[in-house]
């Protein structure tokens, strides 16, 4: 087998470490509008999200209580073990960071940045991941095609057990000294087994979203892989003007956009991200968290609602690329789930003075129940037209409310008012 040039494509994107301020708002989060699925409640519980990347530092607040599995794979050739001291670990402990003696391999960080953004821990210094409540599998390995060949036998073997909903990887790699035709993936021998098995892994319900790149040049668009294989979602960034960041490898293969600037973990402390290796993990925990929302809709049918929801972004060379919206996903999904009323029965929602209004025409005898930043309510309908109303915190802001009949799995109505 020809050797790869396999390469972490932030690697020499990150900005150094630094101390993120307590308690401040997150503004990659607030550009996706993250906020409204965190306002009712949907923060990817139940959810695992695998990640091909480094390992992390398992005693980091980050990921206490967050890593519900791990692998590592050491290349024999590499002077490296696993945790254990071998060259292949299964189990929590294998995510682990690697050292040397009792010192972590601090140029092995990159791990600890993006499992962060998927599902970090919120602290007081940091606003944890983008699905908080989700868990990890965190395949800790050589990023040579056999590591990551061996972590994939992994997640898909743990697939159904865990609940892995996406698989974020971002890295990639392209063959050096091979015959011209080998440079576009589909007609590549040797990514086969690769593409194999990250088919599988979508089939099975495991979307795999991918970096695009970090090298603005045409002809390696094709060739980096994992992003240019066909099942592979191809994850781009932009920058805080939400512009399309001028490193990325920009082909007709980016699927969808997220930012390239949000906090995260590193070894010891935390750091603000930067590359297409942050924008792919923010999209995963986006999945994870409509996954966990609407578990009766396809991964498919999600990652449609993604795209075409999606903030619209211009490129140079592309027009209209979606950069991932929670708030607009949420929305359209909650809407295209809800069940029509019967004739001669309203429901409407409404706000005024601060209240939330919940209107009902026709439901005598009936219960309806809703959700308002995260608690529900129930009451019992007595006459042919009733109001309820429910104080709420915050003037000016959207709220989306579901409201139930008599514990209808579907919420029969849904409207997002602005509260006033």
């Amino acid at each position: 087998m020809k050797r790869i040039s396999a390469f972490l494509l932030t690697a020499l994107l990150l900005i150094p470490s630094q101390t993120a301020s307590a308690n401040v708002i997150e503004p990659a989060y607030d550009a996706v509008n993250l906020s409204h699925a965190w306002n009712l409640g949907l923060k990817g519980a139940g959810a695992t999200v695998a990640i091909i990347d480094q390992g992390v530092n398992l005693d980091h607040p980050y990921f206490k209580d967050k890593i519900v599995d791990g692998y590592c794979y050491v290349e024999i050739t590499s002077s490296l073990r696993c945790p254990n001291g071998t060259r292949e670990q299964s189990g929590p402990a294998a995510a682990s960071q690697r050292r040397i003696g009792s010192i972590f391999l601090t140029d092995e960080d990159h791990g600890n940045m993006v499992a962060g953004l998927v599902a970090g821990n919120p602290t007081a210094e940091a606003p944890g991941g983008v699905a908080p409540d989700a868990k990890i599998l965190m395949a800790n390995v050589d990023l040579t095609l056999n590591g990551i060949l061996a972590a994939l036998r992994y997640i898909k073997e743990r697939r159904e057990a865990l609940n892995i909903v996406a698989l974020s990887m971002s890295w990639g790699g392209y063959f050096t000294e091979i015959p011209r035709t080998w440079l576009q993936c589909d007609t590549n021998p040797q990514l086969a087994e690769l593409a194999t098995l990250l088919t599988d892994l979508r089939k099975a319900g495991v979307m795999p979203f991918a970096s695009a790149g970090n090298t603005p040049t045409l002809e390696v668009a094709t060739s980096v892989f994992p992003s240019c294989l066909k099942d592979v979602v191809a994850v781009a960034s932009v920058n805080t003007k939400n512009e399309i960041s001028w490193y990325v490898t920009m082909s007709s293969k980016v699927e969808i956009l997220a930012p390239d600037y949000a906090r995260s973990a590193n070894t010891f402390s935390y750091i603000q991200a930067s590359g297409t290796s942050a924008a792919a993990p923010i999209v995963a925990g986006s999945f994870a968290i409509l996954r966990q929302a609407f578990p009766n809709r396809t991964p498919e049918q999600i990652l449609s609602v993604m795209k075409s929801t999606g903030t619209k972004i211009n490129d140079v060379i592309r027009k209209n690329i979606p950069m991932v919206n929670v708030r607009s996903a949420v929305i359209q999904l909650q809407q295209s789930a809800s069940v029509t009323p019967e004739p001669g029965r309203t429901l409407n929602i409404g706000t005024f003075n601060g209240k939330i209004v919940v209107y009902a025409r026709g439901y005598t005898g009936s219960t309806l129940s809703w959700r308002i930043a995260g608690r529900w309510q129930r009451v019992t309908v007595t006459q042919d037209f009733q109001a309820f109303d429910r104080p709420t915190r915050a003037i000016g802001a959207d709220v989306t409310v579901q409201i139930h009949v008599d514990g209808s799995a579907a919420p029969v109505f849904t409207k997002t008012v602005r509260t006033r």
